[in-house]
């Protein structure tokens, strides 16, 4: 498995390796299950390491497809896409440009840091994120925030 998941009441947490199929399937049922927990859709927060392999066309096929699933239960889908410099500038904006065009306004967030989830979602919202950011940095998949 080359995703690490964690699901605390209201968010979801998703760190990434080299992305393989069966994850993403994981990642849709954890997004589904926890927004059925607490009756609403959940803030999604998933880490791309800057030495994160891309993904492969097989995968991101298969992203196209699931999106529609991801965001009946998502409040907000946050890609921390690590790293500095032009290139990860780039890459960060290619990605908000991609997919601002097919979610609900103000539900996809594109960051350079973990650091800068909290702020970006709803006040009601920053204590859920709080705890599952904690909850991840207590296991180990993100440094210090």
């Amino acid at each position: 498995m080359a995703c690490e998941l964690i699901t605390t009441l209201g968010a979801v947490f998703a760190l990434w390796g080299e992305p393989e199929l069966p994850d993403l399937e994981s990642v849709k049922v954890a997004l589904e299950t926890a927004a059925t927990a607490c009756g609403h859709p959940v803030v999604y927060v998933t880490r791309v390491p800057v030495d994160a392999p891309a993904p492969d066309a097989q995968f991101r096929a298969r992203l196209d497809q699931v999106m529609p699933t991801l965001l009946k239960a998502c409040s907000t889908y946050h890609v921390v896409l690590e790293g500095d410099g032009f290139g990860a500038a780039m890459k960060r904006g290619i990605l908000t440009g991609m997919f601002q065009l097919s979610w609900r306004r103000k539900t996809f967030f594109v960051h350079a840091k973990v650091s800068e989830v909290a702020n970006s979602v709803a006040i009601d919202q920053r204590s859920a994120v709080n705890r599952l950011l904690d909850a991840a940095h207590m296991r180990g998949l993100i440094g210090a925030r």
